[in-house]
């Protein structure tokens, strides 16, 4: 049994956008829930409690709340493909990058093949 679909915690605006997740990622929604479950459950206490608190709150604050995170979530990335590129040694962009050169450079060395 899909426990999205049939969760009466769950709209089914999200249910559909997990659906829609899951079938682009060829996951299960069930996967894609336990990945939430298991990054929200790491959250400190104060994430948890903001998280909570976009509860009621309009789609553009929510999608805002959601763009500031992915936007740190990348940015961790990139902190960590360079710390680990710096120490096999080198800088693969000219000095001359732009801010997106270096977001899609980023996000191409931490996609999961």
């Amino acid at each position: 049994m899909d426990y999205l679909a049939d969760s009466g915690h769950t709209d089914d605006a999200t249910a559909a956008r997990v659906a829609e997740i899951a079938k682009i990622e060829d996951r299960s929604p069930d996967q894609i829930a336990a990945a939430a479950l298991r990054f929200y459950v790491r959250l400190p206490p104060w994430a948890r409690s903001a998280l909570c608190g976009l509860e009621g709150k309009s789609d553009a604050e929510i999608d805002e709340a959601a763009w500031a995170v992915g936007r740190a979530l990348v940015d961790q990335q990139y902190d960590a493909a360079m710390k680990a590129r710096r120490l096999r040694g080198g800088w693969p962009l000219p000095p001359d990058a732009s801010e997106q050169d270096i977001l899609d450079y980023a996000v191409k060395i931490c996609r999961r093949r």
